[in-house]
């Protein structure tokens, strides 16, 4: 189903409860995915919604995103909020503050694999790797025909450590301390801080595999907490209840949600 087709639900569910708490992926969700992550940006309009459903009674946002923390919370810059960065092993703001222990003791392990990697990959032109301090992203979206051979560095410099963990995401290659956490997790976590009615509307809008796993723990907390997908075309295999297109619908939902409905 169409997320938009849900807002009348949403809405009476907000308005019965009180709350509406929005968790928000940022990039291909918030922002549109770019061939660099430093080139991403909230669209104005998407901004202009948000803040004025930030503005109405009882709304809860956090931003759960695979970036690291400073560097999500700098492109969203969304005031008052809790940021999850690093697929929430780093968690701060709104009097939130959590650092995963085990992911900050991975870090001399990822720092030796960064080197390895960063000087095998100066002879595949497009491809390069983001050190985002408790994990590392290499991004091939500009060399996609070299993607098995980003692989195969990436995982011959990281695949026999067995602190880290390597994962695929959208033209991306990830390697992680391995470490039980997740954005689930880390949704799970936000949740018992927020505190929401168990009646209140609870919303995870995310574009990636990754998002998954807040899907999933979106269901088992309440009936009325659900995950949004953000993709052309909706998955069967996807835990997400309803779809947006793109994250110009993202603004556009959050335009519907801030429209004023009568009593």
């Amino acid at each position: 189903m169409h997320a938009l087709e849900r807002v009348p639900v949403w809405t009476d569910a907000w308005r019965a409860s009180g709350r509406l708490v929005l968790m928000l992926d940022f990039d291909g969700t918030l922002a549109p995915i770019v061939d660099r992550p430093e080139m991403a940006a909230m669209p104005d309009r998407t901004r202009r919604a948000l803040e004025r459903l930030m503005a109405m009674d009882g709304v809860t946002v956090a931003v759960v995103s695979g970036r690291g923390l400073a560097d999500v919370r700098e492109r969203a810059a969304i005031p008052g909020i809790a940021y999850a960065g690093n697929h929430g092993m780093e968690i701060e703001g709104a009097g939130l503050h959590r650092i995963h222990p085990e992911a900050a003791a991975a870090r001399p392990a990822l720092q030796d694999v960064a080197a390895t990697v960063e000087a095998a990959l100066e002879g595949v032109d497009g491809a390069f790797l983001e050190d985002k301090g408790l994990t590392l992203s290499i991004h091939y979206r500009l060399a996609p025909d070299h993607a098995e051979e980003v692989r195969e560095i990436v995982l011959e410099a990281a695949g026999g450590r067995t602190e880290l963990a390597v994962t695929e995401g959208k033209m991306v290659l990830e390697v992680r301390p391995r470490v039980e956490w997740d954005k689930g997790r880390a949704v799970t976590f936000l949740l018992e801080q927020m505190q929401p009615p168990r009646d209140a509307p609870i919303l995870y809008l995310g574009d990636d595999r990754t998002d998954e796993d807040a899907f999933r723990a979106l269901r088992d907390w309440s009936p009325r907490a659900e995950g949004i997908l953000i993709a052309e075309q909706p998955s069967a295999e996807s835990a997400a209840a309803s779809y947006l297109r793109d994250p110009a619908e993202v603004g556009a939902l959050f335009e519907a949600l801030a429209e004023p409905r009568p009593l």
